[in-house]
């Protein structure tokens, strides 16, 4: 008998993939243009491959994203000073006028697709490895700031000069990584948790409860940077949305469970492998609500 939710297709009948509304068609191809790009184009790519005691520009600072960011903030946005592209802030003029770009490009991109694939009635193939892709990306970042927290190095303890400095004289980011670098144990603690996401990430059973932990520990960090104006608003906000993305075919999964009272039921992101039914047909299974 089978489960609740799950259809038996016999082969070769089996039923065809489920037809995706047009709404959600034109969202997976917007963040399918858009987040490629945005992780293609930015640190989130070059710190897959990490090599000691070498740090490599973002891709979006070689040619042709370079001339393109440049001629849009001159033109477009009347920047007169030169663009800053190697610095240490992550919300630099280039980072913003980059990010109206990609935007600009993925809403055209999005339309021409959609006429020009407007037959098509789901992404499934798609939508499973380009998942898989953004959850590398996601968990490459959650390990990276996770490890740098966990050792703990990305916050030191303040040195003797910054506990003798009148802290009127702290920028508001002093204060916060003085007061973090100060407590050793919750800094490793705030590490381990976002290693512990990337960690879920990886295994595909444990994705949805690792985009959880990835949700809460970003918007944390995201709340940290724009509060204290740590410039890294755009990366933090970005792996906000990534872990969005990773939530979202869960998406009713999780209302049932935390607001409604209800069965979950099966992920729609469920994959079935064939096996052999009692009377030796051979059976696929297939989630009845799956829409990718």
């Amino acid at each position: 008998m089978a489960a609740p939710g799950i259809q038996l297709q016999a082969e070769p009948g089996t039923a065809p993939a489920a037809r995706w509304s047009l709404a959600t068609r034109i969202a997976f191809r917007f963040c399918f243009i858009y987040f490629g790009l945005y992780c293609l184009l930015t640190q989130i790519s070059t710190s897959l491959v990490p090599l000691p005691n070498v740090d490599i520009p973002d891709p979006s600072t070689f040619p042709p994203m370079h001339q393109i960011v440049t001629w849009t903030a001159v033109h477009l946005f009347g920047v007169t000073k030169p663009l800053v592209y190697f610095s240490g802030s992550g919300d630099k003029i280039f980072d913003w006028v980059l990010l109206f770009v990609m935007v600009v490009f993925t809403a055209i991109a999005t339309a021409i697709w959609s006429i020009v694939d407007r037959r098509r009635e789901n992404y499934v193939t798609l939508h499973k490895w380009f998942r898989l892709v953004i959850r590398i990306c996601l968990a490459g970042q959650m390990f990276g700031y996770g490890w740098a927290k966990a050792v703990p190095l990305q916050m030191p303890f303040p040195y003797l000069t910054k506990l003798v400095e009148p802290y009127g004289n702290f920028s508001h980011m002093g204060v916060l990584w003085a007061s973090i670098g100060a407590s050793p144990a919750y800094e490793m603690f705030a590490g381990c948790a976002e290693m512990l996401g990337g960690i879920l990430l990886i295994v595909p059973r444990t994705t949805t409860l690792g985009a959880l932990v990835c949700l809460a520990d970003m918007t944390q960090v995201f709340m940290l940077n724009m509060t204290y104006d740590v410039p890294v608003k755009l990366l933090s906000f970005h792996l906000i949305l990534l872990s969005v993305f990773l939530l979202a075919p869960d998406l009713q999964r999780l209302v049932n469970i935390f607001f409604l009272n209800r069965v979950a039921g099966p992920s729609r992101s469920l994959l079935c492998s064939r096996r052999r039914a009692p009377t030796g047909l051979r059976w696929r299974c297939k989630s009845s609500s799956a829409s990718g």
